[in-house]
């Protein structure tokens, strides 16, 4: 087996633990002294009392509001009390995408954004990136971090990067065949857009070259990846990551769940219900991790709102690490309707299993009196005809009703009425407001 830290990668979970432990308690000590959050949120706390790995649930979790209310009218503009070195040592700049909220802005030196990069590294390598590898990256980075962290690991793996920013999807797939592009990173919505364009412009998607592709910025459920290594005829993994948090596990060749890159992260997996205990390896549990190495921007006990299947610390691959064995989606995704408990994750892998004739769709719950209403709205092929169409639309909605327990109306919209998106897709829309 390749692994890009030997060293790390096979170290034994004890050996593992105790190198976490002893990182976390000198981040806390840093962060303590360094950060207006953590020095305000730590003050209660003395971190020669924190002797064991029970003892970190004595640390106060930190939440996402509270990083924008550390940055609104908090000098040093425009990080606040968030920054953790002197604001003369930040040498980039990235925000978060701001679509559950105003935008945090990310201050990242020279040492910490080198960092982020290492661990991208990790991922990107476990996924089988290497020197030979020309990738396409097709987005415009702006200032959001994901595809930058990408760009820079796999010049240091020692691939060939082509950014694909200014360019529209059908420029795109004309600049992959014109450089004979072999792999690619990108939200799996867009992937399967791209695709999509490459078959309307009567070019097959698996004539592109395209040998290996990364997910990122939405969950991959496993019916969407082996959706997308049919239509490349390639090798599709997964990774999760966020601003706050930097990309934090990935996939390896076994394709089982997620390496935490480990000792890089702490991450704990805690019950939903009071967020106090770990999860039995095959439970859900909300993901809480803390970043260990990075100081420009210190975040401990980031509760990230994302609820995985804890899995095993063994593999085929030979990595010691911890799995997220599936990545189930964000606790605000996971709602009651008519009593339920529903998950969008469960619609989208059983469009992406069963009906290869739908091309997109969307989610739209709505209250009518004290009835939840859930409308399904799917565009299907175009070489459908009306009543091909509608025959998949009957199939849809019955197979919805034994995959959820909840009924739909299945609505069949013509050819480009659904939105498509480059980057994180919303396909679920809960139009009930409080419920």
């Amino acid at each position: 087996m390749e692994f890009w830290n030997p060293y790390t990668e096979t170290l034994p979970r004890e050996k593992l633990e105790n190198i976490e432990f002893s990182y976390f308690k000198n981040l806390l000590s840093y962060a303590k002294a360094n950060s207006q959050l953590y020095k305000d949120k730590l003050k209660r706390i003395n971190i020669k009392d924190i002797k064991t790995f029970a003892d970190i649930k004595k640390i106060p979790f930190t939440y996402k509001e509270e990083l924008r209310k550390w940055q609104e009218d908090v000098e040093p503009f425009p990080y606040g009390g968030l920054l953790g070195v002197d604001i003369a040592n930040v040498s980039s700049f990235r925000q978060t995408s701001g679509t559950t909220g105003k935008p945090v802005y990310v201050p990242e030196s020279y040492e910490s954004w080198q960092w982020r990069i290492e661990s991208w590294c990790h991922i990107l390598y476990m996924a089988g990136f290497r020197p030979r590898h020309r990738v396409f990256l097709p987005f415009g980075y702006n200032v959001y971090v994901a595809f930058w962290e990408a760009h820079y690991a796999a010049e240091k793996l020692g691939c060939e990067v082509v950014p694909g920013g200014a360019l529209d999807t059908k420029g795109r797939v004309n600049k992959i065949i014109e450089l004979k592009a072999n792999a690619m990173c990108g939200t799996p919505t867009y992937l399967l857009n791209i695709a999509q364009e490459a078959v309307s412009m009567g070019i097959d998607p698996k004539s592109l070259g395209i040998e290996r592709a990364l997910g990122a910025g939405e969950p991959l459920p496993e019916a969407t990846r082996k959706r997308i290594e049919a239509t490349y005829n390639c090798k599709m993994f997964d990774h999760i990551g966020s601003t706050e948090t930097c990309g934090f596990a990935g996939m390896c060749e076994a394709q089982q769940g997620l390496h935490i890159v480990e000792p890089f992260f702490l991450v704990e997996l805690l019950d939903k219900d009071t967020l106090s205990k770990e999860v039995a390896e095959g439970e859900l549990g909300v993901i809480v991790i803390t970043p260990l190495g990075r100081r420009s921007f210190p975040v401990i006990r980031f509760n990230t709102n994302d609820v995985a299947i804890k899995g095993p610390s063994t593999c085929e691959c030979g990595r010691t690490s911890l799995k997220l064995m599936e990545i189930v989606g964000r606790v605000d995704d996971i709602s009651k309707i008519r009593g339920v408990l529903f998950s969008p994750k469960t619609v989208e892998q059983l469009i992406r299993s069963e009906f290869p004739e739908i091309v997109e769709y969307e989610l739209v719950v709505t209250r009518e009196d004290i009835m939840d209403k859930i409308t399904l709205r799917m565009e299907a092929d175009a070489k459908l005809g009306k009543d091909e169409a509608a025959d998949v639309a009957k199939r849809l909605g019955e197979r919805h009703k034994i995959k959820t327990n909840l009924s739909c109306k299945v609505v069949v919209e013509p050819p480009g009425a659904l939105p498509r998106y480059d980057l994180k897709a919303k396909r679920f829309k809960d139009m009930r407001g409080k419920h």
